[in-house]
């Protein structure tokens, strides 16, 4: 099986380059882990030979699973002209490679490689891989900055859901009823790291990013706490033209993600997974009118928030936009402290 797999890529090249002067090419097995190039005809018929190197041929079961070679010849037909400009060959991982250099004083001068890790760019410079790189690796050739998910800002509509699930209306909510039009909420994530599966298709994602969460208050309440409660006093001097009760917290992903496409621009995205957060600020502000003159109200509290939060989330896109939607697994309050009520975001994502 050996003797036939080499024999087949040397007479692909011979074949190929078949003209008069040529130099013959056997190779021999020796053992299950050397190979030999034996030249039958002169020496001096060839230009040069510049590297000959065959590494070690895996054995698995007396049957071959994989063999690297490495061959870097320069052959110079007879008449020293060549039409052909350059032949690339697959077979299995191996690629193989016949290039007619067009630089220097010999004209036609071919150059033969065999070598999975081979790349020829535009200006015919060859280079090769990093061992641990592959072929079909992303164009940048950097799968852990292709196809953001996470990483970008977002704008979200904020509200809340009762213990059925459901949309909480202004009747059970009390003086915790939203404005849904003004309770708006903003994504940050500043980080992101991606640890792919199968290649740029699909992968784990995780990061860092920080959540506000504003809730608009529709009733004129001040908003105030103890240890363990969080409760509303009407305020009836005045009428709030702004009241907004908000959160923050720092963030950090475990999704799923799968991209359609290596390249970003071209991809649809979907991903879905758990986010987890921990508590960095509260706050209340309000604004009023009086007799023609402006007065604002800010107090920083935790506001009895949970300390800590999980939600799921879900995401599709394609590009760089993307809508998504995030569920609290934890209440919004801690327990006690307020209706028992569970968050809800949806919203635009744009990832960079």
């Amino acid at each position: 099986m050996k003797n036939l797999v080499l024999f087949g890529i040397l007479s692909l090249a011979q074949v190929t380059f078949a003209q008069k002067g040529q130099s013959k090419r056997i190779v021999q097995i020796q053992g299950n882990d050397t190979t030999v190039i034996i030249i039958n005809e002169r020496m001096d018929k060839m230009d040069s030979i510049l590297t000959e190197e065959m590494k070690k041929i895996y054995v698995n079961d007396s049957m071959v699973t994989r063999v690297d070679v490495f061959i870097d010849s320069t052959i110079i037909s007879e008449d020293g002209q060549a039409s052909m400009d350059s032949i690339k060959v697959k077979i299995g991982n191996m690629k193989i490679v016949i290039l007619d250099d067009r630089n220097g004083d010999a004209k036609g001068q071919k150059r033969m490689i065999i070598d999975e890790r081979v790349i020829i760019n535009e200006d015919r410079d060859i280079s090769f891989q990093d061992e641990e790189m592959k072929e079909d690796d992303c164009n940048s050739c950097s799968s852990n900055t292709s196809n953001p998910v996470w990483s970008g800002i977002g704008i979200t509509a904020n509200g809340f859901m009762n213990t059925q699930n459901k949309v909480a209306t202004g009747s059970e909510l009390g003086f915790l009823e939203l404005d849904p039009a003004r309770s708006i909420g903003v994504q940050l994530n500043v980080f992101e790291k991606r640890f792919p599966i199968i290649k740029d298709y699909l992968g784990v994602t995780t990061g860092l990013g920080i959540q506000w969460n504003r809730y608009a208050l529709k009733g004129n309440y001040d908003i105030t706490t103890t240890n363990d409660t969080i409760f509303g006093v009407e305020n009836t001097s005045v009428q709030y033209s702004k009241n907004v009760l908000s959160s923050a917290y720092l963030q950090a992903p475990l999704l799923l993600q799968i991209n359609t496409n290596k390249n970003a621009s071209e991809s649809w995205t979907i991903a879905a997974g758990v986010v987890g957060g921990i508590r960095v600020g509260g706050l209340h502000k309000t604004k009023w009118e009086v007799d023609g003159n402006q007065n604002k109200d800010k107090t920083k509290d935790d506001f009895n928030f949970k300390p800590f939060s999980a939600s799921l989330m879900a995401l599709i896109g394609y590009g760089q936009w993307n809508l998504y939607m995030t569920y609290n697994l934890t209440d919004v309050f801690n327990e006690g402290s307020a209706l028992s009520l569970r968050g809800v975001n949806a919203g635009i994502l744009l990832s960079f």
